[in-house]
């Protein structure tokens, strides 16, 4: 069965995608809070594909998928962010992550998983006419980690840590 490692700092979010993965696809859910308890838990449990979030508390989804990469090379790393941007995609795939998947979107979600598993996508004429279900993001602001900052990484500049970039929060 395929085994899959959520990490993510939101309980809400842990919850809906293990029922989005599992609804998908018969495969074993585990679930990390931040990106030290991701590291652990990959070398722990070994899983086919892990999906990390961005902004956690401890360590940052970045700094984890570097660690994970250096120990567990072959597993694919998704990054499931609400702070998408090409710099950090960059920052992410130099970090060792093979996709980032904006969370505002759960069938760009479900795609990437199959894409990264190796899973062929249903046949449309199988398929069901509905579209995948939303994952609710909304979070109380006091549960949620503060935003890291990415800096815009190029050939010449390493995938940045957490404090050193300039993915900055909109202005309110």
């Amino acid at each position: 069965m395929t085994r899959i490692l959520i990490a993510d700092d939101t309980a809400a979010v842990r919850t809906a995608l293990r029922k989005l993965l599992e609804g998908a696809h018969p495969c074993q859910v585990s679930e990390a809070e931040d990106g030290q308890q991701a590291i652990s838990r990959a070398l722990e449990l070994r899983p086919d594909l892990i999906i990390l979030d961005l902004a956690m508390p401890v360590m940052d989804g970045l700094t984890a998928a570097r660690e994970i990469s250096k120990v567990l090379p072959d597993t694919p790393i998704l990054m499931y962010t609400m702070h998408w941007t090409p710099p950090l995609e960059l920052a992410a795939q130099k970090s060792g992550v093979r996709k980032v998947v904006a969370k505002v979107r759960s069938d760009a979600l479900l795609e990437a998983v199959r894409e990264l598993l190796g899973i062929p996508a249903p046949d449309p004429a199988e398929a069901k006419s509905e579209p995948a279900p939303a994952i609710d993001l909304a979070v109380p602001a006091a549960t949620s980690a503060p935003e890291p900052e990415i800096i815009a990484a190029s050939e010449n500049n390493p995938a940045p840590d957490a404090a050193d970039g300039t993915d900055k929060k909109p202005q309110t």
